[in-house]
Formats: structure tokens, sequence, C-alpha cells
């Protein structure tokens, strides 16, 4: 490979990094270690300042990055109690489970408030070695001879700043490539749209509402109602003195419903069953973003000449992992930079170890097997509020005790069922299910 030289005067980089999210940052953190030069470039006025995801980590996939990080990171709780909650308009099944099992080291899963532990995460990048331009975006990538040799800057930094190469983890839309005519334009079938509200309350207050003692903590997932029966989630997070409350449904979905997301969040926080949570809460924080949930479909070519795409820029998002996908996409794609780097090819032959460590990895693993999931709800928009509508409907009959013999009652609650879904589509939608969910 023939090495770019910048102009005279300007510094050359081995490698940028755009976007000081969990994938950004993990590189960032790895590549410095290992004595490479590296620029990360954040948009916001800090790390965490854009990020709407959940408000978890999952300890043991975190630790195999960040070996202990619970003693330094600035963790919230340790979430023991997870509940799933299938909303109707005035009630709600709810599953949960509960283990003080979970509460010793090295714990399951830990409740963060991103704004404050992103900031965490970039202070141990620069202290490892990485230099971090915050209030800096990149506006395009700079090609010659179709290989990617650094970015065109605006903001803290302006001007072309070129590197060996560059890790590209902006976030949900990656412009950056789809502007360069890299990898095609996402599709708002792919992408959704999601609002998040913090709210301050006292620590001894949500301790009595969620029924928790300590520091320990618990996370509530949302379907149903929460999204007014469209396809989508939200759930609710404790932290210590705060509660977080997020909703997301397809871009596509709101647009062809003509449904504001602020609109699904004021009706979410004033449902019967969740304004209680929230009552005398003050909001700290609101902010709506785009998350990728296209799923394995979806994911765009993600190695290039002189670039690799990390995080959710690359569409790696699993509700079942959160952000580990983000970072362990990050840590793939600082082992295949700092090779390619000291082998002196940024070539995409060079850095395609960045894909094979991903193929091999439970990211792309988990992703292809559940890679039908997304469209089974693109065809069937009505499933969550067909069923979940129905179990309330059944919940509800099973509790009432009605002046009737239990058999009878038992065939009311069969009629009603069937009224509401023929048993020809029960057994059609179960097959489906079934056929996608590996």
């Amino acid at each position: 490979m023939t090495k770019i030289f910048s102009k005279p005067g300007e510094k050359h980089y081995q490698v940028i990094i755009v976007g000081a999210g969990v994938a950004g940052l993990t590189a960032a953190c790895f590549l410095a270690k290992a004595g490479i030069q590296v620029l990360l470039l954040e948009r916001g006025p800090y790390p965490g300042s854009k990020s709407v995801s959940g408000g978890a980590v999952y300890s043991l996939p975190t630790r195999e990055l960040l070996p202990d990080f619970w003693e330094e990171a600035p963790v919230e709780r340790v979430l023991v109690d997870q509940q799933y909650w299938l909303m109707a308009e005035r009630s709600a099944v709810k599953l949960g489970f509960t283990s003080l099992e979970m509460d010793s080291k090295p714990y399951n899963r830990l409740s963060i408030m991103r704004a404050v532990f992103d900031r965490w995460y970039a202070g141990k990048a620069v202290s490892a070695g990485a230099e971090l331009l915050t209030s800096c975006k990149a506006e395009d990538l700079i090609l010659e001879s179709d290989r990617v040799s650094g970015v065109r800057a605006s903001g803290a930094r302006q001007g072309d700043i070129r590197a060996d190469m560059v890790i590209l983890a902006q976030g949900a839309n990656p412009m950056l490539a789809e502007r360069a005519g890299l990898i095609k334009k996402t599709k708002a079938s792919a992408m959704s749209l999601y609002v998040k509200e913090i709210i301050a309350l006292p620590e001894e207050v949500i301790n009595e509402r969620f029924n928790l003692t300590g520091n320990r903590g618990a996370v509530i997932g949302l379907l149903g109602e929460a999204t007014a029966g469209l396809p989508g989630t939200g759930s609710i997070y404790t932290f210590k003195e705060h509660v977080g409350i997020n909703v997301g449904v397809g871009v596509k979905t709101l647009t062809r419903k003509k449904v504001k997301i602020s609109e699904l969040m004021a009706a979410l926080k004033g449902h019967p069953v969740v304004a209680p949570l929230l009552k005398g809460g003050t909001t700290v924080e609101y902010l709506a973003h785009m998350i990728p949930e296209g799923g394995f479909n979806a994911v765009p070519p993600l190695v290039f000449d002189g670039m690799v795409i990390a995080g959710d820029s690359g569409g790696l998002v699993n509700g079942t992992h959160g952000i580990n996908l983000a970072m362990y996409s990050g840590k793939f794609a600082a082992d295949a930079a700092q090779e390619a780097v000291k082998r002196g090819d940024c070539s995409r032959k060079a850095l395609y170890g960045y894909q094979k460590k991903l193929e091999k990895s439970f990211i792309f693993k988990d992703m292809r097997a559940n890679r039908e999931v997304s469209g089974l709800f693109q065809k069937n928009p009505t499933l969550f509020a067909d069923y979940i509508g129905l179990l309330n409907s059944v919940s509800t009959h099973l509790s009432m005790v009605y002046p009737v013999s239990r058999r009878v009652k038992r065939r009311l609650i069969r009629r009603a069922v069937l009224n509401e879904q023929p048993l020809g589509k029960l057994l059609a939608d179960a097959i489906k299910a079934v056929r996608v969910m590996r």
C-alpha cells in the first residue's frame, strides 16, 4: 500500500474513528493501548450526548472487553428484576423473573446512564492515548483512487484530516458511506425512531414503587398498547435517582399511520399502569434518535479499501444483547485495523479479518438465526395488537368471578377467544412464529 501523506504541517493519523458511541470508543481504547495513533471524532458536545439506547450493559460479555469494569465504571443499579408487560388500554399482563443470585459479581445486567457511562469510557480511551475531538462533524469521506484516505471535517476542526484508514461508527445513519457511494441508502423499513425520557425521582421513591432494596434495580419491557398496538417496543429502566422510559416504532409505520413518536410517549406515560411509577417526577432529559432494526438481512457491506463499518452504522443491533454487539464490533474493527496498519496494508483484502471475526462471533450467529423476525412483523403489522389484546381479554375473564359453573366459564372463554381470533388464523400465526424463531 502506498501511504497517503498529509499536506506539509498537517498531522497524519494511522486511524480515524468517526463516532464516539460504544463501538467507536471500544475501537479507540484497544487501538490506543496498542500504540496506534488514533483520532476519535464526535459531532456531539460530549460522548453519549445523542444516545437513546436502553439503559443497561450485560456484565458477562462486557467483562471480556473491560475486566471488572463495574469496579470503576459509573454503573447505577444491579438489575435483578426483569419484567415484560403485555399492555391493553386499561390492563396489562405482567410476566417477570427476580433472581437475587444476580446481585453478586460478576452480576448479569447493570443499569447505566449512557450520557455518563460514555464520557467515562471516553476518558479510558484518552488516557490510553487516543485523541478525542468533540463538536467536530465528519462531513464527507476522502476518496483517492477508490480508497478511503480520511475525512473532511467541520466544527472544532475544519478541513481534510487524513489517515491510513477510517473506522465508521457514526450511529444509525451511515451517511458518509452512503454519500461516497459505498453502500446503498438505508431503507425506512429497516429503521425505527425511538424517543427516550429520563425522569428524576428520589431513590427511596423508586425503591418503593418498584419494590426494590439497596442498589437493586428493575427493567420492564413494554409491548402492545405501549406503542398504541403498532409494531414496536418500549421499556422502563431504574437508575439510582432516575427512571428511564423509551418507546420506538418503525419509521415506515409512523409515516404510514401518520403518528408522531412524541404522541406515543405522552400516551405511554399516561397509561394507567405506567403513570403511577412516574408520578411527581421531573424530566431532565428528552431525546429522539434513529436505531437500525432491519436485522441480519439489512446489514450493508462492512469492509472497504481503507475503511470498515462498526456498530449501529453497520446495522449490528439486537435487542437481546444491547450495546454489547456494538462494543464487540468495535473490538473486532480495532483488531483488524491494528494488524493492517502495522503491516502497511489497509486494503479491503487486508481488513477482511474484521468480517471473518464478526461471522464467527455470537453477533452474526444470533442475527443470522433470527433474520426472519423483522419480516414477520412487517408482513403481519397487527400481530402484537391482536394477541396482546386477546391475552388481556382472556386474563380479564379468568380473573372475573361469574355466577356460572367452571365448565360454562371455560366455554365462554373459548368462545371469546375464537370470536377474536379464528382457529385457522391462530394455527397459521403459530406456524409462522415457530418458523422464524430459532
